[in-house]
């Protein structure tokens, strides 16, 4: 999956992926960068516990990107299915 970044240095995440994690105007993310890359991490006022249906959702995302993922993405993946959303 690939994304632009604007002119005004924006971008939108994609209605697959925001379905797939609930996220909905409003929700709010930390940023963690390296040299490597950019990672997101949406931030909940309470703890959030991913279903095994929306496991399988992200899956199938990671699944149709095969070799175009991103390291961040597959870390994401592994840190919700470790319990570190």
């Amino acid at each position: 999956m690939t994304i632009t970044m604007t002119a005004k240095n924006q971008i939108t995440i994609p209605k697959k992926v925001t379905d797939a994690l609930g996220l909905r105007s409003g929700s709010m993310f930390e940023v963690e960068f390296s040299k490597d890359g950019i990672e997101l991490i949406p931030l909940e006022t309470k703890e959030r516990h991913f279903t095994d249906e929306e496991y399988a959702k992200l899956e199938t995302l990671a699944a149709k990107e095969a070799g175009k993922e991103k390291r961040a993405t597959k870390k994401f993946i592994g840190n919700l299915k470790n319990g570190k959303s």
